[in-house]
């Protein structure tokens, strides 16, 4: 059709007029007083294809917008062809107006709607579908620097010109605490300086002086890197760069842990020798439509590179990545880059320069498109090494032993678990456990020493792996028991052909300390044919062999039978019972005196945990208690007796108020002593009975104190705080320095009773008691002799001024019964 058309009744436009307009790239229509098109040009036609048979001199303009909003509204581009069309005739009325629209083949137009003098209008139209993808490829590209700028470690700002704010992550807000009314797009860099000045961050002096010292560095800087504390006691470390057109882009660093490492390392040469300085992160930025990677130099250095040496194509970091990894990495980008994971996270080994493989923490985000699609995705690597290998020394010591380096009881039973698992799909698939125990252990170990009795169990430990198959385990369970689990074994006759062996193995002389060392051991054997369910039944039952192996005079193999259930008295029986003691009020309570030499009298008592089992009688300490630290029960024990203690220490001073106040001693195990909340354990037991806390004290053995000396001597001085009194159990029998006495708060010595019965028939013993009660003299602490129990050991030791004494002599371990018949008595010695 012709771009213009004659109609009767509307103005025409002459041949030149229309040649004019059609020449214009933009769309025209021109609109009389009437609201009726009058001309338009070929861009019109070009602009509006699917209103081309509608484009006629004389239409009206309401009709013209109604035919394009039907057209639109059939292609799903309008909700409301009505609504659409009254706004766009309320705007039409505007004197002028401007407004974007999409049209049906995708492009976006921009219009100008104004009004004419003569009373018509024109409607300019614009193709702007360059310029609003312009638009987006500029958002995309401010997204991703966004995006990369939240994720480095570092605070990062920049300035314009005038220096006043340009830019910022929100790391630079969280180092400089900031307040968020400074975040926004012109803030002087003035007015935060002068707020850091203010709060102290930039150090003492006036604050405009300060203000203005800084203000200058900055804006006059050509470069510049330093550190400063701030008001937190925060080291931050500053780097200042000018930009090519004017102002500065300033990141700032948290190096607070670096410079603390750094302090500690000038303090010892070993420690600097072991501390690494930290490292920034590498980072990478990945155009998925080239496939080409980024990689910062930090990230080639952390794989052992030079700049140059790693290009930008993604082998240079796939190709790098650890083989059993690789499928994993992949699916992890996979999954973030389609939107099923909100980030990508992984930990993965990559190749160094020196072909060893390191731990690297990856992280990332995308950059998506309008449609969602990811089109980048850029990220940041740490390097995790040496947590990795922690972690996986970690998870190795919790399953082997330490001395030996063997299985330890949860590895042994897991292994057993795997074999009944694989004997219930496979019954031909049987095997045998063998708990096995040193029988001359205690001997070695109390003629030669601990470390050569450590010595035996290694070389123990050796000879049983030696002498076993591959596929066969060890474990070591505890002191010096063994457990074997023995694969394909077909019936007992064969397992203990296999225990025949081991006993071979272990009859050859050991040497230790220089001496030959003989010792054999017995073993108790239990065989898969049982139909067990559970490993701990097995292993349970191979220990009954064993013990019925020692009944039968040790150096011997036993198989088990299952009359053996019920007539051995186990371990295991005893840790159960024992268990179960407390809420059975097996528990009681026995109190040994402890009597002033000054004056003869009785100024304290030791609380002693005795128990009285229902079946068996009283059972020792010497053997409950090391059960008891060996499972930890010791801790729920202690507070019973601190307790119970404390309590009933309360009763005796309110009935003897005037030979009182005395005192209660109560012994902290190793154990108790590493507990956290010790110090509340202890309050609760003085606020729960009403005891003043100077009537308590605290008897702790000198290697519990110096296992961890530092944590140590903060324990005591929170106890000395609440005025606790502690003393130090069995001193002379641990650590030779005495400098810890110096760095302990503590009260008093207790004189291992070794020392003390032997002091009649060995002068060496006598003088190291003399010592130390000069010694304690010296130290203004007291001291109390344990094990007294004749009457020259009394009179030695007033004579060479020792404070206190407890031992036979005085009295035995007593009931609370007893306690108060003697204090009735109010004897004097």
């Amino acid at each position: 059709m012709s771009t213009a058309t004659a109609m009767p009744g509307p103005p025409t436009v002459d041949v030149a007029m229309q040649s004019a307009i059609d020449a214009i790239d933009d769309s025209f229509l021109v609109l009389d007083a009437d609201d009726r098109l009058v001309a338009f040009n070929a861009a019109a036609l070009r602009a509006f294809p699917h209103l081309a048979d509608d484009l006629v001199p004389g239409v009206g303009f309401e009709e013209l917008m109604r035919r394009d909003a039907a057209v639109l509204h059939a292609l799903g581009l309008l909700d409301d062809p009505d609504e659409s069309v009254a706004d766009r005739m309320q705007r039409h009325a505007l004197p002028s107006c401007r407004f974007e629209s999409r049209q049906p083949d995708g492009r976006w137009f921009r219009s100008e709607d104004r009004l004419m003098p003569n009373g018509g209008r024109v409607v300019i139209t614009r193709d702007i579908t360059d310029e609003k993808r312009h638009a987006e490829e500029a958002a995309r590209y401010t997204k991703l620097l966004r995006g990369t700028l939240e994720n480095i470690s570092q605070g990062l700002c920049a300035f314009d010109a005038d220096y006043r704010l340009m830019t910022w992550n929100a790391r630079f807000f969280e180092l400089l605490d900031l307040p968020h009314t400074f975040a926004q797009v012109g803030t002087p860099m003035v007015d935060i300086i002068r707020f850091l000045a203010k709060r102290g961050d930039l150090g003492p002096g006036d604050i405009g002086e300060l203000t203005a010292e800084m203000t200058a560095m900055a804006s006059e800087t050509k470069g510049t890197i330093y550190e400063r504390e701030d008001s937190r006691g925060r080291t931050l470390e500053v780097r200042l760069r000018p930009l090519s057109g004017g102002g500065i882009v300033a990141t700032y660093s948290d190096v607070t842990e670096r410079h603390k490492a750094e302090t500690a390392l000038r303090e010892s040469e070993e420690r600097y020798a072991l501390a690494a300085a930290g490292a920034s992160d590498g980072l990478w930025d990945w155009n998925l439509g080239t496939n080409r990677i980024f990689f910062s130099d930090r990230w080639k250095e952390m794989l052992g590179y030079a700049t140059e040496e790693i290009g930008d194509g993604a082998e240079e970091w796939f190709s790098r990545i650890h083989p059993e990894d690789v499928q994993r990495v992949t699916a992890q980008i996979d999954a973030h880059l389609s939107g099923a994971a909100t980030n990508f996270e992984s930990e993965h080994r990559v190749r160094h320069f020196d072909d060893s493989y390191r731990w690297m923490l990856v992280r990332g985000l995308a950059v998506r498109d309008g449609d969602g699609n990811a089109y980048r995705i850029a990220g940041s690597m740490t390097d995790i090494t040496e947590r990795k290998r922690s972690e996986e020394q970690a998870i190795h010591d919790a399953l082997h032993d330490s001395l030996t380096s063997l299985a330890n009881r949860t590895l042994f039973l897991e292994r057993v678990r795997q074999a009944l698992a694989r004997q219930r799909r496979t019954p031909s698939a049987q095997f045998a456990v063998i708990y096995l125990d040193l029988d001359r252990f205690k001997v070695v170990n109390e003629s030669l020493g601990h470390v050569h009795g450590d010595d035996l169990i290694i070389a123990a430990a050796r000879r049983l792996e030696q002498n076993l198959k591959f596929g066969d385990t060890v474990a070591r369970l505890g002191g010096d028991e063994f457990a074997v689990m023995l694969e394909d074994v077909r019936d007992k006759e064969e397992a203990t052909g296999l225990s025949d062996m081991l006993q071979k193995a272990l009859s050859t002389p050991f040497m230790l300390g220089g001496k030959e060392v003989f010792t054999t051991a017995s073993m108790g054997i239990a065989h898969s044919a049982e139909n067990y369910v559970r490993p701990e039944d097995i292993l349970r039952d191979a220990e009954l062999a064993m013990y019925r192996a020692k009944e039968l005079g040790k150096a011997c193999s036993v198989a088990f039978d299952p009359a053996m259930r019920g007539t051995t008295v186990t371990p295991l029986d005893v840790e159960t019972d024992l268990r179960r003691a407390l809420e059975r009020h097996e528990m009681v309570l026995n109190f040994q005196p402890i009597v002033s030499l000054s004056d003869g009298k009785i100024r304290g008592f030791e609380a002693l945990a005795r128990w009285r089992h229902a079946e068996r009688g009283d059972i020792p300490p010497s053997e409950f208690i090391p059960l008891a630290e060996e499972t930890g029960m010791i801790v729920e024990l202690g507070q019973w007796v601190l307790r119970n203690a404390c309590a009933q220490m309360v009763e005796w001073n309110q009935a003897f108020p005037e030979i009182g106040p005395f005192e209660i001693s109560v012994n902290l195990s190793g154990r108790q002593f590493t507990q956290l909340d010790l110090v509340r354990m202890v309050t609760d037991s003085l606020e729960g009975t009403g005891l003043q806390a100077n009537c308590l004290k605290l008897e702790i053995t000198e290697s519990a104190l110096m296992e961890n000396a530092q944590r140590s001597a903060q324990m005591l001085r929170h106890l000395k705080e609440l005025d606790i009194k502690v003393c130090v159990d069995d001193f002379g029998t641990g650590y030779s320095s005495l400098s810890y006495l110096h760095t302990f708060p503590i009260d008093t010595l207790k004189i291992d009773k070794s020392f003390v019965q032997d002091m009649g028939r060995n002068r060496h013993n006598l003088e190291i008691v003399r010592t130390i009660a000069l010694l304690a003299q010296n130290l203004r602490l007291d001291v109390i002799a344990e094990g007294v129990e004749t009457p020259e050991q009394l009179a030695q030791l007033r004579a060479i001024g020792c404070g206190y004494a407890q031992g036979f002599l005085f009295s035995r371990p007593l009931t609370a019964d007893n306690v108060r018949r003697l204090l009735a008595e109010n004897r004097v010695w």
